[in-house]
């Protein structure tokens, strides 16, 4: 994720900051999870669940930057 750019358009856009906010708050909570010498079942659920969410809200955060460069803003 080109995070100067997502931060750029963040300081404008709420919907765009509260999403990566989230992501940022995911990308935490996997590298708890990494730094684990192992996982439980739960964990390893948990941490499947931590990636898609992450793609998801990166596939979101895109194109929500792309609209509003379409916007013109």
């Amino acid at each position: 994720m080109d995070k100067e750019l997502v931060k750029s358009y963040a300081e404008r856009y709420q919907d765009i900051r509260e999403l990566f906010e989230k992501h940022q708050s995911l990308e935490r909570e996997l590298e708890e999870l990494i730094k684990k010498p192992y996982l439980t079942t739960e964990e390893e659920i948990r941490e499947k669940q931590i990636k898609l969410e992450k793609l998801h809200l990166k596939e979101r955060i895109f194109e929500l930057i792309k609209k509003y460069q379409k916007e013109g803003n």
